[in-house]
C-alpha cells in the first residue's frame, strides 16, 4: 500500500531532521523540505485520478467546467499555502507561515468573486 511508502519516507525524514539539527541546523531545514516535497510528489498521480472522476461527474450534473477547474484551483491554493506555511512554521517563522495562510485564504476569495457574482445574478433573476 501506497501509505506504507509515504509513512516510512516521512519517518526517515524526520529522523534525519532530527539528527541533523544538533549537527547542521541548515541543512536539517534542507531536509525537512525535500522529504516533504518527495512525500507531496509521490501522491501527485491521485490528483489526476480525482480530477477526472469529479469531471465526470460534473459532466452528468451539467456543470460548467470552470466551476470544476475553480474548485480544484481553490483546493490547490489551500494545501500549498497550508504546505508552505508548515514548513516555514517549522523554521520558526510562525509570523511569516501566518501571512502566507492569510494569502492562501485571500487568493481563495478572490478566485471565487466569480462564481459568487454569478451566484447572485442568478438568484437576483429568479427574483425579479
Amino acid at each position: 500500500m501506497e501509505i506504507f511508502r509515504i509513512a516510512a519516507i516521512a519517518l526517515v525524514t524526520a529522523f534525519c531532521v532530527i539528527v541533523l539539527r544538533d549537527i547542521k541546523s541548515e541543512l536539517a531545514m534542507f531536509v525537512a523540505f525535500a522529504g516533504g516535497i518527495v512525500t507531496v510528489l509521490s501522491v501527485i498521480n491521485y490528483f489526476s485520478d480525482i480530477f477526472s472522476v469529479v469531471s465526470a461527474i460534473a459532466r452528468r450534473a451539467g456543470l460548467a467546467t470552470s466551476i470544476v477547474t475553480l474548485l480544484f484551483k481553490v483546493i490547490a491554493v489551500g494545501y500549498i499555502a497550508e504546505f508552505t506555511a508548515s514548513i516555514i512554521e517549522d523554521m520558526g517563522l510562525s509570523s511569516l507561515a501566518d501571512k502566507v495562510t492569510l494569502a492562501g485564504k485571500l487568493i481563495i476569495v478572490a478566485a471565487s468573486l466569480p462564481v459568487v457574482v454569478d451566484l447572485f445574478e442568478f438568484i437576483a433573476g429568479m427574483l425579479s
